[in-house]
């Protein structure tokens, strides 16, 4: 049964398969450049699918979802997101680039070791 916590409905968390997410994630940490249009932030990658990033910004900011982001790192190029949630200091952010980006974002994934659910 849920529990309620400041008006807040909380029920029992899943594994990472039985959420939304597209495609399988891996964990990753990669220094990478944010730039909004509010400036550039330094940031973490901490987690890259086939769709999108995870990250970690520590600079106070108040970024919300729908805000355009621009990713930059040396294996990924400048990799064109949309922020998709916000939690600070976490955020997720969806790809919204070119094939020949997605193709460099797929071969960095494939560089990254599997998560402990995904060796068969």
């Amino acid at each position: 049964m849920p529990a309620e916590a400041f008006g807040v409905m909380h029920s029992a968390t899943h594994p990472a398969r039985d959420q939304r997410r597209r495609s399988a994630r891996r964990a990753c940490s990669l220094d990478v450049t944010v730039r909004t249009g509010d400036g550039d932030y330094s940031a973490t990658l901490n987690e890259l699918s086939a769709g999108g990033m995870g990250l970690r910004i520590g600079a106070l900011m108040a970024l919300k979802p729908g805000t355009q982001l621009l990713i930059t790192h040396p294996q990924l190029g400048e990799v064109p997101c949309v922020l998709r949630w916000a939690m600070h200091p976490r955020y997720g952010a969806e790809f919204q680039a070119s094939s020949q980006t997605l193709a460099r974002a797929l071969a960095l994934y494939d560089t990254l070791p599997p998560a402990p659910d995904e060796i068969i």
